[in-house]
Order: C-alpha cells, then structure tokens, then sequence
C-alpha cells in the first residue's frame, strides 16, 4: 500500500479521479444522497458498476488543477445502493415492449436494429447513491469528511468508478486524527513503535464478481486493519455457520500475535473454543493454533486428556472456590429446605488469623470435617491427600475406644479413609446421654452446631435414629471438581494471559452448564484481576478474549452487573478486548452490541437478524446483499479506524505461512 504521506506530495485529489473510468454524472444531490444518470457503454468501460461500489463524484478537471477554485477542490464519496428512475423511463419501457411485440422469433431481434438516437437513450439509466463524505486536503493533511458541507442544486458533479490505487487510497483512508490517536494508544499499551496495518482481505462488491475482481483489467485491492483498533476494543463477527467467522478470529488472534512479537509486548489472549476447532487440528484448517505456537499456547479441556491442563477446580484444594460451587449448585436445585442444609449453606471456611490460636483450630477441625464430608461424598481426594487438626487427650481417647481400632493423633495427620472413621466415631461416642465430648474450653462441647452439621451430613443421620440425605446432595457438583489440580484454574489461566500466553478454553466437551459456569468464573476473574490492577494504580496486562458462539454465554437478558456486559462496557479501560462471534445478532445483550467498535459481517439468513444489525453504522445499505450471498467469508467491515463500512472478501487464514512467520521471528 501507497503511502499517503508520499502522495500528498504530488497532490492526492486529482490522482483518486480516473478519467478512463467515468461512468457518468449526478443528476440530483443533497445531503443524504446522490443521484447519478450513466450510460451501458460507460458501465462496461469501467468494468460495471456493481451493487455497492464506491463511486466518487467531483467538478474539476484533474488535469488542470492550477485552475480550480478552491471551492472546488473536494471528492464527494459515494456508494451505489439502487437504481433510479430517470424521466424518460416511462416512455422507453414503452418502446422496448412495443419493439418486442414486432418480432417473429426468439432471436431476431440480434438481426434487427433500432435507429442509432432511440438506441442511444435507450443505454441511458439512474443509480441511487448514498453520501459516504467528502475528500478534502487542508493544511497538507489528506481528510475524509463524514459529509457534505453544502451541495449546489445547479451543480453537474462527474462521476467515476476508481480502481486500482484510488480505490486503495479510499478503502484503506485513516484520518489524521486516528492516526495520531493510534499511536498515543499504542504507547498507552505498552507497544514500542508503530505497528503497520495488517491485510484481511480484498474488496469485493457482489457475491458474483466476475468483472470486478476475475477481468484480466481489474486489479484486486488489499484491505488493512490497523492493529490498534482491536486491543482494548470489541469486535463484533456475525454470520451463519460456516461463512467464515472462525477464519476471521484466526486471522485476528495471528495478528495480535504479530503485534506481541513485533513490539515486545505481552498480549495475552484466550480463546472460549465452543466447538473444539481452535484447540484440535482438522482437515479443513490443516492444523490448530496450538501446532502454530507450540511454546505459547495453553489449551484446558473439562476432561483429562493428554496436552490439556485440566480446567475444573480441585475442591480440596480450592477450599472456598469449590464450596461456592457447592452452595451454588444447592441453591439451584432448590434445595435449601432443610435445617441441616440451611445451616451448610451458611458455613464458612475463611481462615482467621493464627495468633487467635482457639479459633484457628476450630477451622482446622471444621476444615477437615468438610474434606471428609466431601471425601464420602464420592470427591476424589489428591494423592495422598492428609487433613490435620487438634483434639484434646479426652476427646482422642474416648473417640478411639468408639472407633476400636487403634488410629493416628489427627495433629500428625490422618487419610481420608481414617478421618470418615476418626469423624464418624467422634459423632456417635457425642451422643453418649449427657456426657457429649468436652471443649478444652470449660463449660463447652467440643462438637459445637457447626460440627454437628457436618457430622450429621457425613453419617446421613440425625440424632440416635433419624435418616438424612447428608452427603447425597453434594452429587451434582461432582462433575466440578479435579483431584489433579493443585491451584486454582481462574488465577492460574490469568497468570498465563499476564506472561502473554495464548489459551483455548476447549468446551466441546463436557457437561454444557459446566461449560456456562466455569466461563462465566473464568472471565469474572480475568475481569476482576485487571480491575484490582487499574484501582491499585498500576497497569493492567493487555488481554483479548475471544468468545465462539457467543450468544450461549451473552444473553440479551443478563443485568448491566452481570460479568460479559461490564467486561464490554468497561474493559477498555482495563485494557482487555473483546472479540465476539455469533449467528444470532438479535440474541445478543444491546448494551454488547452498543459499545462494539468493530464489525465483520458474513451472510445472515433472516430479516429479524438484518434488521437487528441496520440499526448500526450504515449496515443497512448491505441488507439484502447479506440475506442473499452466502459466499464463504464475503463479509461487510466496520472498524474503529474505518469511517464507512467496506465489503471485503477475507482472506483464508494460512497456518503455514504463519507458522513460518513465527520461526523466522524466533530465530533473529
């Protein structure tokens, strides 16, 4: 690409209008829109004029730009988005019909002519157009109006096709501002230098595009993305199944990996792999992001599998973290009925501070009564997994003469299977009528209402004879818990995204609520970190989140509050981006799609969606072209740095051609 700066030296208006791809002049404008009367042989000269297309109109001669009034020297961009009706219409429907009638065959009409003045306003029709703006230079500055500052009714405006570098200079136009802006913001996140655009596709105008990109004359025009608008940002990718959304976050989180490693930066980014096609290699994609960045990606599975980290918690570990889990799930099924349950949900396993020594031991013992608990309750404890805690002489004693068997102080640790038996013992020897297990504190049991609780659940009994669920009610939350992990999966992925690591949260398999919860506990924690950096002062780590099918985890009916809107609404700040990817646009949560700053749009099948998505930017100029073409990776762009919407073909994501990228890189 051009750069515009060298352009402007020779001045950049008169190099956008090209005489040889004129295709008419403007009959009406106004504010909003132009309108445009051509002629067929115009049209085929310059290639046609597709549904669409930019066109530019103007008033002066390019070639005698030392003339031109100064009120004169402006480009009005527009975009093609209809035909009209011109006068004559009427009357040359008319004689088309009235020629036809006449014929004898289906071919004849090749033998027969018209007179050469009806033939010739015969070629003659209108386009519609809409005002994109208006090119201007001011100050040695190239700038792009989102208007018309004024339009004379009298005025007859040129009006060309542009291809080649004009077409360039207009899709790929970044005004001063944005520029500056850029990189001010690239500074802000910790990238050193500017960082160049980066290729996404072609332009391409129509689904059928044999003239304007396949015509030995027509030359495919580059489209670049500036690398800035998708740190800190949200991005929207919206289309049906299989029309290229999943190529288009390749493309993406390839090019925030080439910006990491170009600017030495750390970008982390995560990657929510609904259906499983980031983390694996397959056919069609020939080969995963982890085969590309083998030294940077972590991918996490909900079940054990060879080169997935484990993405489900350890409960006996992540003491708080799985019993929120637990409570969760309880009050869920609705079953906080019963005493012995209301009085577990209302447990807590904070530990207090250890210089008051009498009630840091009854957290040790209330810990241990909950790990046994969960213990019977079929969690698989770690590997040689131990609970420790204090008893004193009397208790231990009268606890083992119950138990009848001989069993290890609990200070110096006891295993699982001792602690059920230690614990169910300690249960029944309290019962013993009015001489319950003495406190070291005077005039206290050693078993107090919490204890009992847990002891109650553990045994599934209440008092001498009563039956309870006790630890059958913990089952559902089963499928949460890992005996594997020996740290917390949310601070851990966040650890990695700090260090700049790629990781694929793969979710194609595994329990479906599972999948919600652990991703919603995933993101609130991504959320919250970067939060507790920016309010501590100090500077958040850039992080991008990727999301696949994004409407089973972002519904339209969650609270401002919730974890995803705040993280739209407020991430930016907190340095983290959002990238989205869905088929049902009107699913989405408004306030998501409010604060969105980049927009890439394939095919969508229905008019609800189409009417969802007209509702921004100028998107409603491509409704019917999106409801028809469902070319793989035809898509509309809207970016931050972009000043229109431009319909680019996507160009297929390369695994090769990155992956050599990220060797040469490795090797300087």
């Amino acid at each position: 690409m051009q750069n515009i700066n060298q352009i402007l030296q020779a001045d950049i208006l008169p190099q956008l209008i090209q005489t040889e791809n004129f295709v008419g002049w403007t009959y009406a404008v106004d504010y909003e829109y132009a309108y445009v009367m051509t002629n067929d042989l115009w049209k085929h000269r310059a290639l046609g004029i597709p549904h669409n297309c930019f066109l530019i109109a103007a008033s002066f001669d390019p070639t005698k730009m030392s003339s031109v009034p100064e009120e004169d020297r402006e480009i009005i961009l527009l975009r093609v988005i209809g035909s009209s009706k011109l006068p004559q219409d009427d009357e040359l429907v008319r004689t088309k019909i009235d020629f036809s009638k006449e014929q004898k065959g289906i071919f004849e009409s090749a033998d027969r002519k018209m007179d050469d003045i009806t033939q010739n306003e015969l070629q003659f029709g209108g386009l519609k157009c809409r005002v994109l703006g208006t090119f201007f230079v001011d100050q040695g500055e190239f700038w792009l109006g989102s208007d018309i500052e004024s339009f004379a009714t009298a005025a007859r405006l040129n009006v060309y096709r542009p291809h080649g570098q004009a077409l360039d200079t207009i899709v790929n136009y970044v005004d001063p501002i944005r520029k500056r802006n850029a990189l001010e913001t690239a500074g802000q996140l910790g990238l050193k230098g500017e960082i160049d655009p980066f290729q996404i596709g072609t332009v391409r105008y129509t689904s059928t595009d044999r003239l304007h990109r396949r015509d030995p004359r027509a030359t495919k025009v580059n489209v670049f993305v500036q690398p800035s608008d998708f740190l800190a940002r949200r991005t929207a990718v919206l289309g049906m199944t299989r029309t290229g959304k999943s190529n288009m976050i390749k493309q993406m989180v390839s090019v925030v990996k080439r910006v990491a490693d170009e600017s030495g930066a750390k970008i982390g980014q995560i990657i929510y792999d609904i259906n499983g096609e980031y983390a694996n290699a397959n056919q069609q994609d020939k080969g995963a992001l982890a085969d590309i960045y083998p030294g940077n990606t972590v991918r996490y599975r909900m079940l054990e599998t060879p080169g997935f980290m484990e993405l489900r918690s350890n409960f006996y570990d992540q003491l708080t973290d799985g019993f929120e889990i637990i409570r969760r799930e309880l009050e869920t099924a609705g079953r906080a009925t019963s005493d012995y349950v209301r009085a577990f949900l209302n447990l807590t396993l904070d530990e207090p501070e250890k210089s008051d020594a009498s009630e840091h031991n009854r957290w040790q013992l209330r810990v241990a009564a909950y790990k046994t608990l969960l213990f019977v309750a079929g969690f698989a404890p770690p590997t040689n997994h131990r609970v420790f805690f204090s008893a004193n002489v009397k208790v231990q004693q009268r606890v083992i003469n119950r138990a009848g068997e001989e069993l290890p102080e609990p200070k110096q640790g006891l295993t699982m299977e001792q602690a059920r038996r230690w614990f169910t013992a300690a249960r029944e020897e309290n019962l013993d009528q009015g001489n319950p297990l003495p406190s070291s504190t005077a005039g206290k049991n050693w078993v107090d209402d919490t204890l009992q609780t847990l002891l109650d659940m553990i045994t599934q009994k209440r008092g001498a004879t009563g039956f309870i669920s006790g630890h059958r009610i913990l089952a559902d939350s089963l499928k949460y818990h890992s005996p594997r992990r020996n740290s917390e999966v949310a601070d851990e992925i966040y650890g990695f995204l700090k260090d700049g690591k790629i990781v694929i949260l793969d979710l194609s398999v595994g329990d479906a609520r599972i999948r919600d919860k652990v991703s919603t506990q995933i993101a609130a924690k991504v959320f919250q970190n970067s939060m507790n950096f920016f309010v501590e002062g100090k500077t958040p780590p850039n992080i991008v989140v990727y999301i696949e099918e994004a409407h089973n985890l972002i519904g339209k009916g969650m609270n401002l509050t919730d974890t995803w809107p705040r993280m739209a609404k407020e991430g930016a700040k907190y340095r983290i981006g959002l990238v989205y990817a869905t088929q049902e646009v009107s699913s989405m949560h408004p306030n998501i799609l409010a604060n969105t700053e980049n927009w890439f749009i394939t095919h969508l099948n229905n008019s609800r969606e189409i009417k969802e998505l007209a509702q921004f930017y100028d998107f409603d100029d491509f409704g019917d072209s999106l409801m028809r073409a469902q070319d793989v990776g035809f898509a509309r762009v809207k970016t931050l740095s972009s000043p229109f919407v431009i319909p680019v073909q996507i160009d297929k994501f390369d695994p090769e051609i990155e992956r050599q990228r990220v060797v040469a890189h490795s090797g300087q």
